[in-house]
């Protein structure tokens, strides 16, 4: 088991989606929550790291796919995984958000164990 808690960086931009996973997530990890990719960036950029990023796909400002391709091409940020949580169903979105470096893709509404399963098995250390 790691020590501390691991942290996990929730954007999406509807605020009762952001209370909900915060409710969920806050017992075995340290959260933040900001509200749309820019906010994502930013936070990033201050030196933040954290160990998984929740995605949402439709936001202002900055959306899911550009924040995406952004932290997916840069060296310090690539290896963070990436859940994508969308309420577009579309099979083009989630092909898409793979193909961009997402490691799953959870469609809206979603199962708070399969969210939290998923989590888990990308935070597992891989043992050696």
């Amino acid at each position: 088991m790691l020590k501390g808690k691991q942290s996990i960086l929730v954007i999406e931009d509807q605020k009762s989606i952001r209370l909900l996973l915060n409710a969920i997530l806050r017992k075995e990890f340290d959260v933040t929550t900001l509200s749309d990719g820019l906010a994502g960036m930013a936070w990033l950029n201050e030196g933040n790291i954290p160990d998984l990023i929740l995605l949402d796909m439709q936001m202002p400002t900055v959306d899911g796919f550009q924040f995406l391709k952004v932290i997916k091409k840069s060296g310090i940020f690539s290896g963070i995984p990436v859940v994508v949580i969308s309420g577009n169903e579309s099979p083009l979105d989630k092909e898409t958000c793979l193909s961009l470096g997402a490691s799953y893709f959870l469609n809206k509404p979603f199962d708070p164990k399969e969210l939290l399963n998923k989590i888990e098995g990308l935070l597992r250390p891989v043992a050696a």
